[in-house]
């Protein structure tokens, strides 16, 4: 558990490192890129799975994953990269003519928002089929992206229209990009729409976040207990209680469990003398 969250501190500082080799490489290489790239790269065994998707990239993205992979392939030749498109955002620079006058907003969007919005530099409509077969994402995920871009439930931000008008998606309606698009705000963060969850969704969603609380628990007594030496019960409680408060409110009860656990495990002991002092195991 220590060694994951070790593993997740190196690998930020190390997507720094990367970044700025990166930025350099293209320089050097004088490399004219059509979008600003940046991007973490993580190590699988340390970090929550996520699914992948086949999306079909735009060809602005393409050059730059493609640019990329050349470069860590060189430096990296026995590491794999897997693209991980649904963390991913974009700010994309959308040009309109509301009332014949011209005006330039920034749409802060998710990569798979991005990806429908690029389509539109080739043309100005496409049937909602047509966007599919071009983007290769799951139909159902993609209604969502195609509502949250022609308004949303509520039509609040309207970069796309949709014929015929509405919250439901058949796979002839057409999108097309709407000119006369305005807002106060040059910067505008388009919403999402959010997703249905099913019961074992949540379920399987409180699981994970239990399983990631537990390892956090745990890390926290072991930096305590590895400074101090040793506490008693409730002065470890509080010291652990306290810094996880940042991120969450922890159970007293599910830390005394934690204890316990790394007692098993031999992390940790009870004093021969006093069963409510521990003492770290080094």
């Amino acid at each position: 558990f220590t060694s994951k969250l070790e593993g997740m501190v190196t690998d930020m500082n190390l997507s720094s490192d990367i970044q700025s080799a990166f930025n350099e490489y293209v320089s050097e290489k004088e490399i004219k890129l059509e979008t600003d790239l940046t991007l973490q790269v993580l190590t699988t065994g340390f970090w929550p799975t996520y699914k992948s998707d086949e999306l079909n990239l735009p060809r602005e993205m393409l050059q730059c994953i493609t640019t990329f992979k050349a470069f860590f392939d060189q430096r990296h030749s026995h590491r794999q990269l897997r693209w991980v498109h649904s963390l991913g955002s974009a700010t994309v620079v959308g040009n309109f003519l509301p009332g014949g006058k011209p005006k330039t907003h920034d749409l802060m969007v998710s990569t798979y928002q991005a990806c429908v919005l690029l389509l539109f530099n080739s043309q100005d409509s496409y049937t909602f089929n047509e966007i599919q077969q071009h983007l290769n994402l799951p139909i159902e995920e993609l209604k969502r992206y195609m509502i949250s871009l022609a308004g949303g439930a509520k039509g609040k931000v309207k970069i796309l229209n949709k014929e015929p008008a509405g919250a439901e998606v058949s796979q002839e309606d057409v999108f097309s990009y709407n000119a006369g698009f305005t807002d106060r705000a040059r910067r505008i963060k388009v919403p999402m729409i959010a997703a249905k969850i099913t019961q074992e969704e949540k379920d399987s969603t409180r699981a994970t976040v239990d399983e990631d609380r537990k390892h956090a628990i745990e890390a926290a007594i072991v930096r305590i207990m590895k400074t101090r030496k040793s506490l008693d019960h409730q002065k470890l409680v509080l010291e652990a209680s306290t810094q996880l408060m940042r991120h969450f409110k922890p159970d007293p009860k599910q830390i005394k469990k934690r204890i316990e656990d790394l007692i098993h495990r031999e992390y940790l002991e009870r004093d021969a003398n006093n069963p409510n002092l521990y003492k770290y195991l080094a």
